[in-house]
């Protein structure tokens, strides 16, 4: 994993600073709440359900697989472990 990775709000979206890289990388208000649910150890299918009760997704919407491909996007540029 980088190095040390600062989170700053920046009202409904998320700054994360990779300070190792000295790169940025700005979180939309759905990859903010999987990140966040990720560092409180929420598991996919948790996940998918707090952002179904956030957001208004259609119930035949496959959220899960959009959580899963934003996991693997977050860990693919090293903002999350595995």
């Amino acid at each position: 994993m980088a190095g040390q990775i600062i989170a700053k709000d920046m009202d409904s979206e998320l700054m994360l600073y990779e300070t190792e890289k000295d790169s940025v990388h700005v979180l939309n208000p759905t990859a903010r709440m999987v990140y966040h649910l990720h560092k409180t150890g929420r598991n996919r299918t948790e996940m998918e359900q707090e952002m179904r009760k956030r957001f208004q997704v259609d119930t035949a919407h496959d959220l899960l697989a959009d959580v899963t491909r934003c996991l693997e996007e977050l860990r693919s540029k090293q903002l999350i472990g595995a």
